[in-house]
């Protein structure tokens, strides 16, 4: 699992190309793009009660991006103004949250919310008409799920650029994705309210606590769906038999996209995984994994000198600096992990198995993950020996309204012999552009495959590890990002030269100097910053830059530091 690999593909966004978004507050950029909540019900939309607030009706959102930006434009009523905002006692509530880590135990949400949202966008300080300079205030959210605003529990990131247009009754602005925490997508909300009546002057898109959220993706773009429903019921019983599936009506998950006919493993038919089924009911997922009808799981043992591996791995929160992605090899990086190596032994007893959780950040290792209290998947194998199906607890693995699972599997310990479902198209395999496929699993919906790209990304490693190109010294990042208490600043020298690594405030006061012109080798160079200063005290939460220069070339790089 060492390879790096790059993705290119072309993306679509609702029908349209890709679109470069000026933040000048004309808005014909936007021309092309659809709004994000186009097919969202009219009830999912809370819509002021009172016209006297008509100003904080909100009509539409917009969402797209490029490799650098989040752009966002708002439409309020078009009878609406920015202006008559301040015809209250009260100062308007203009806002727009962020959820980036999809689980349900990160960010905050009342307790009531569809979402717990980890970054909070203030809209408001300068849509005053008294304001000649219009900026937005991008903020990250550090408390629990009940927020108390004490000091720190907000985190102001930068100022982002803001523009509204001449009707005074639409906003657009830009989020620089190196500052938030972006991984595959995100779901957005907006709340505006009139002179503190957050009943009858209040309006939300989507409507929090209701049947519909919004999501954007960096791969296709936006798109609404329900999350709740009625009591799921399944007819899935984990007895090994596997009738119920058939009668359950449950298809494989991969059919003609992620799984035997993408590449089978060359180490033996024992671990080559055939197809894979997913289904779940209010309490359970369950899984059930096909190997080569030919094979037995008593084979991968029997038959070759090393033990086997054989995972399966959950990402329930998707940002890019939780779960598990070996540094960007894996490209939706996993929260959660079954083992079910030693358990289809053949000599083993026993039908459970310890759930696990990871707890370091995407660049770990294996080792860092733990066994999560109290929390364990049945199994059971058919009498062919060829089938397993699992029954996973969704409060085990912290599932909210989607999972994406995924299935890894090593034989005879020849790791460059691995099966991976849903697979990776690499060179050899398919005539296709090096792609991914992702299985999403939606509670309400069920599953679905998807091919990912993206043309406004260049390499899985700048959309995942906040890595950039830069003249001078190739790519250039740090992680993790945001970090306690050391963080890994990582570039890469084409040619031997003089080097300085500096640390600075947000205030542009030098910190610590990391590197003092040294004479470095050509090639990757890492360094770590432990978070403190060169008195060795240690510095505070807030963001920090760090700067890397030689003779020729600078450049100059957000980390944040988080207690």
């Amino acid at each position: 699992m060492k390879k790096i690999l790059t993705i290119l593909g072309l993306f679509i966004f609702l029908g349209s190309a890709y679109a470069q978004i000026t933040i000048d507050g004309d808005m014909l950029d936007w021309a092309n793009i659809s709004p994000l909540d186009i097919a969202l019900p009219s009830e999912s939309y809370g819509q002021v009660t009172d016209p006297t607030y008509i100003d904080f009706n909100l009509k539409h959102l917009y969402v797209t991006h490029d490799s650098e930006n989040v752009y966002c434009k708002i439409d309020l009523d078009p009878q609406a103004s920015f202006n008559n905002f301040y015809n209250f006692t009260n100062p308007p509530v203009f806002e727009v949250y962020f959820d980036t880590e999809i689980g349900d135990t990160t960010g905050f949400d009342w307790g009531w919310w569809n979402n717990a949202y980890n970054y909070y966008i203030n809209l408001a300080p300068t849509l005053h008409p008294d304001s000649t300079v219009k900026y937005a205030e991008l903020y990250l959210y550090t408390g629990n799920r009940m927020p108390t605003y004490a000091e720190g529990e907000f985190i102001l990131l930068d100022k982002i650029p803001m523009a509204i247009n001449s009707e005074n009754n639409q906003v657009e602005f830009s989020v620089p994705r190196n500052l938030v925490n972006f991984g595959s997508e995100f779901r957005p909300w907006v709340y505006s309210v009139g002179d503190f009546q957050w009943d009858a002057g209040a309006s939300q898109l989507p409507l929090e606590g209701g049947d519909y959220m919004l999501k954007y993706d960096f791969w296709y773009g936006g798109s609404v769906y329900q999350h709740k429903g009625t009591q799921i019921v399944s007819n899935i019983t984990i007895d090994g038999d596997l009738l119920d599936w058939v009668t359950a009506g449950v298809q494989q998950a991969d059919v003609n996209e992620a799984a035997e006919e993408l590449g089978d493993m060359p180490t033996g038919k024992e671990f080559d995984v055939q197809d894979f089924y997913i289904t779940s009911d209010s309490d359970n997922v369950y899984l059930r994994i096909d190997i080569d009808p030919s094979a037995t799981f008593a084979g991968m043992y029997n038959n070759y000198t090393n033990p086997p591996a054989f995972q399966v791995f959950f990402e329930i929160m998707w940002g890019d600096t939780t779960g598990l992605g070996y540094s960007g090899f894996w490209k939706l990086p996993v929260d959660y992990m079954l083992d079910l190596s030693a358990a289809l032994h053949p000599d083993s007893t026993g039908n459970t198995i310890p759930v696990y959780k990871y707890i370091a950040d995407w660049a770990g290792a294996y080792e860092q993950f733990i066994p999560v209290p109290d929390a364990y998947a049945t199994f059971a194998k058919n009498t062919e020996d060829n089938v397993v199906e699992i029954s996973v607890p969704r409060t085990a693995i912290n599932a909210g309204t989607d999972i994406r699972p995924w299935i890894y599997v090593v034989g005879d310990g020849v790791w460059d012999n691995e099966e991976y479902v849903p697979n990776t198209i690499v060179n050899g395999w398919s005539s296709e552009p090096d792609l991914y496929y992702a299985i999403n699993y939606n509670f309400i919906d069920g599953p679905s495959v998807h091919r990912l790209g993206d043309i406004s990304v260049t390499a899985v490693e700048e959309e995942h590890n906040n890595s950039y190109n830069v003249k001078g010294f190739g790519l250039v990042s740090n992680y993790p990002n945001p970090f306690n208490p050391t963080t890994t600043i990582e570039f890469t020298l084409p040619q031997q030269g003089i080097v300085k690594v500096e640390v600075y405030d947000i205030l542009g006061s030098k910190i610590t100097t990391l590197i003092n012109n040294q004479e470095l080798s050509a090639g990757q160079k890492k360094i770590v910053w432990n978070g403190k200063n060169d008195n060795n005290t240690p510095m505070g939460s807030g963001v920090y830059i760090y700067k890397i220069s030689s003779d020729k070339f600078s450049v100059s790089k957000k980390m944040m530091l988080l207690k």
